[in-house]
Order: C-alpha cells, then sequence, then structure tokens
C-alpha cells in the first residue's frame, strides 16, 4: 500500500553550486518543513532576460513585429517566469539547499509561493515532510535460531528430474493393432445427452479430454474402456455433482470416441541435455542438486526475514509518520472500501471495521517502512536497483508488453516502485539476519546492469 516516495532526478545542469542564493529552514511541526529560497538578481537576472527577450520577439496577430499591446508584455513575462522557475530554476536551487541543510524529502515537495519581477531577486516557499529519525537497531534484541541447511538426498534429485521430465511429456495417439481404451490412456470424447428425452444445462460436451482411472469426468471412465477411436455409444449415466440441480438423475448419453493418446516420455539423449545446458545424465543431476540447495537457502532465508520482521515493530517507539503519507494511503484505503461496498452490500458497522482496518494496516506498513528505511540508512546498505528491473523485465514480457511501454503507464511505474521497495527491504532483512548471526558482511557496489526506461530518463533511448 506504501507508495513512491519523490525521488528527484537531477540532470547535471542542475548538480553546478548555486553560489547567489540564500535558503533558510523552519521546522513547522513533526516531520513538515518549509524551505525559503532567495535568489540574488544578479544571479537570476540572465534567466529574466531570456524570457522577456523570447517574449518580445513573439508574433502577434493585428500588431507589427515587436510592437505588442501595453502592459502586454510585463503580464505575459510574469506568467512565463512562474512557469520557467517550477519546472527549471526552482528545482535545482531547492536541491542544492537541501544538501546544505542534510535535508531528503520523503513526500513531494510542494511550492507554496513564488515572489518575483524583472528588478528584483525570486524568493520561493516549498513545504515538505521528512522521513522520521530513528535510533540504530539493538541486534542483540531480535530472538532468532540459525538452523542448518538439509543437505539434497539422491530422492530429491530424482523427485525433481522427473518433474523436469514429465514437463516434457507429450501426448501421442496411442498405436499398435486392435487399439482399445485402457486405464491410464487419454481419451477424447464428445457427446449428446437428454434427460426424459430433452435437453438440459450442459448435456453436450466437444472435444473433452481427460485421462481414465483419474477423478476428471470420472462418470464416463467405465463405459469408454475397451472402445476404439470412432466408437461410438449410447450409454445411461447417473449425473454428477457438476450438473448442479440434476445431479443424481440419469441421462442417457450419445458418446463418440474421437482418439485415444498415450503419454510419450522424452528421451534423454543429446538434445534433450542440450536444452537443460549439460552434457549428460550425471552433470543433469549435478545441476539439479544445485538448484534445489538454492531453493532451500532462498526458504530458509525467507523464514528468517519472516521472524526479523515479526519483532522489529515491537523494538521501536511509536514514532511520528508523515502525515501527507497517512492521508494519501487513507484516501486509498476510503476509494477500496467504496468500491467494495458497491459490488457488493455492507453494513455502516462493516464498512466502519473496515476503514478502521485498512487505516491501522496502512499505518503499519509505514511504519515498518521507515524501521526498515532507517535501518539500511545506518548500515549504510547499496541497493542494486538492476535486481529490480531485471524482475520488472520479465513482468512486462508475461503481460506482452516492453518495459518500455509499461513502465511508461501508472500501473506499470507504480509495479516498479513496489518491486524496489520489496527488494529493498528484503535486502535490509537479510542485513539484520547476518548482524543476528554474526556472519561476514559483504559490501556489495551496485553496477550497470539493467535499465528501466521512463519520461524522467536523461539518456538516449535509441542506443
Amino acid at each position: 500500500m506504501f507508495q513512491a516516495v519523490f525521488v528527484e532526478r537531477l540532470s547535471s545542469s542542475q548538480s553546478k553550486k548555486y553560489l547567489s542564493m540564500e535558503s533558510s529552514i523552519d521546522e513547522l511541526g513533526k516531520l513538515k518543513y518549509s524551505l525559503s529560497l532567495d535568489i540574488s538578481l544578479k544571479e537570476i537576472k540572465p534567466t529574466y532576460d531570456a524570457i522577456y527577450r523570447q517574449l518580445r520577439n513573439t508574433p502577434l496577430n493585428g500588431f507589427r513585429p515587436g510592437k505588442h499591446p501595453k502592459g502586454w508584455l510585463d503580464k505575459r513575462f510574469l506568467s512565463a517566469m512562474h512557469q520557467e522557475a517550477v519546472d527549471r530554476v526552482i528545482p535545482g536551487y531547492m536541491e542544492s539547499a537541501l544538501k546544505e541543510h542534510s535535508l531528503r524529502p520523503i513526500t513531494m515537495p510542494i511550492i507554496q509561493k513564488i515572489d518575483f519581477d524583472r528588478k528584483s531577486p525570486l524568493s520561493a516557499t516549498i513545504h515538505f515532510e521528512i522521513a522520521p529519525k530513528l535510533l540504530p537497531l539493538d541486534y542483540g534484541k531480535i530472538l532468532l535460531d540459525k538452523k542448518e541447511l538439509e543437505e539434497v538426498s539422491a530422492t530429491d534429485v530424482s523427485a525433481e528430474l522427473e518433474a523436469i521430465i514429465q514437463r516434457e511429456e507429450v501426448l501421442a495417439p496411442k498405436e499398435g493393432k486392435d487399439v482399445k481404451v485402457e486405464n491410464n490412456d487419454w481419451v477424447l470424447i464428445n457427446y449428446d445427452a437428454t434427460l426424459e428425452g430433452a435437453e438440459f444445462t450442459d448435456s453436450k460436451g466437444s472435444d473433452m479430454q481427460f485421462k481414465i482411472g483419474t477423478p476428471d469426468l470420472a462418470e464416463f471412465h467405465e463405459c469408454l474402456l475397451g472402445m476404439s477411436s470412432g466408437d461410438e455409444k449410447e450409454e445411461e449415466i447417473e449425473l454428477p455433482e457438476r450438473f448442479g440441480e440434476n445431479a443424481g438423475k440419469k441421462a442417457i448419453f450419445k458418446i463418440q470416441l474421437a482418439e485415444i493418446s498415450i503419454v510419450k516420455r522424452p528421451e534423454l539423449d543429446l538434445e534433450f541435455f542440450k536444452k537443460y545446458g549439460v552434457e549428460d545424465e550425471k552433470e543433469l543431476k549435478e545441476k539439479v542438486g544445485e538448484s534445489i540447495t538454492s531453493r532451500k537457502k532462498a526458504e530458509l532465508q525467507s523464514e528468517y526475514r519472516i521472524a526479523v520482521r515479526a519483532q522489529l515493530s515491537e523494538l521501536y517507539d511509536e514514532f511520528d509518520l508523515p502525515q501527507e503519507l497517512m492521508d494519501f494511503e487513507q484516501e486509498q484505503v476510503q476509494k477500496e472500501l467504496e468500491k467494495m461496498s458497491a459490488e457488493k452490500e455492507m453494513t455502516e458497522e462493516e464498512k466502519e471495521k473496515k476503514k478502521q482496518e485498512g487505516f491501522d494496516n496502512a499505518k503499519k506498513d509505514l511504519r515498518m517502512k521507515f524501521i526498515l528505511d532507517s535501518i539500511s540508512e545506518h548500515e549504510e546498505l547499496k541497493f542494486d536497483e538492476n535486481e529490480a528491473a531485471r524482475e520488472f523485465v520479465g513482468l512486462a514480457q508475461i503481460t506482452g508488453q516492453s518495459p518500455d511501454e509499461l513502465i511508461q503507464s501508472p500501473f506499470g511505474r507504480d509495479m516498479y516502485q513496489r518491486i524496489i521497495i520489496r527488494k529493498q527491504g528484503d535486502a535490509t532483512l537479510d542485513r539484520v539476519v547476518a548482524r543476528v548471526f554474526g556472519d561476514a558482511i559483504e559490501e556489495n557496489v551496485p553496477e550497470t546492469h539493467e535499465h528501466v526506461h521512463d519520461e524522467n530518463c536523461d539518456h538516449d533511448h535509441d542506443h
């Protein structure tokens, strides 16, 4: 439920130092701050002049080039310069001032006020909220039992290998002399049925394929045994529960057997081994064993994470949460509740209970997010965003879209941010687990591998 925090992408033109600027910070209460910027006339005048020159050369119907109605230029200058200040001027100075005051907004900074004219400096007031400051975690208070990783047995490998083989199995027509339906064969049938001489719901079936001897369409199994492809049979069958109100009644079925198939297992040959990147069965079993070990490690690590997360909240006293984020989350809860009540009738008592549960969960989620962020900050963790990008690329492929297309949509951006938050949280929990167990800490420096494009990118997407 936690939404994307504000991330300011700073272009190279904004990374310069702003020397002719003064800034001050006022605490408005709890986590809310006000930043005042004062940009000297000397610093801002080139921007003023550029905007004014552009407007002066703007053609206007009914007037000679360079000629405009009295007051038009000054009025348009104020409007154009205001937009320029919001879009390009203030963000760069704001970033510089925030670094100077060692503050990092957790919500989108909102410009409350801008004052300027062509002969005066530009000043602006900006409001924002920051994350709560929490004390370092006392790892000694985390209770965690270290478990030995289960060894991978030959039985585990055989079972996994059999699952791989079964995934490669295909159905093939049953061949031979006088081929008839037997147990474990696959059949393809069509049928028409009547109940007291009349059709009924689901009384027709076309291309129904199932395996003899399984629960699937079991009412047909006995009468199909011994039939050959192309045979037709009329049989009285008691209707099972899937026929609803007619269940238990006996209907006359005209059954036509279209096809008999058997499961064809793949040959463990060079082509099969090549598909899995190995040379022979021995190497495939080794690879399967490594995969099982990796999975067991991941499962155990997930168990540790769950155990740590369950304890973290109780180890921190109550702390303030950014009100803007809380308001947003409560709005989302309210919208979801309205959607639910539109789909299903709810009493006022039920609505109130659902709303309170939603508010409580939103608060818990935000609280846990800031606890994990605080631990990450104290640990100076370096998160490799490429991990999130790779997962996003995979999800984009599942949805049949390119990553570039998906990231342009609100849903795609929200999904990408959620992936980042989840993976950052997992990385932080893993660090806590390592600290509790006294494991060696490896510093991972993010490298450039994957990239998810969006409208804020500052590079050429064609290369």
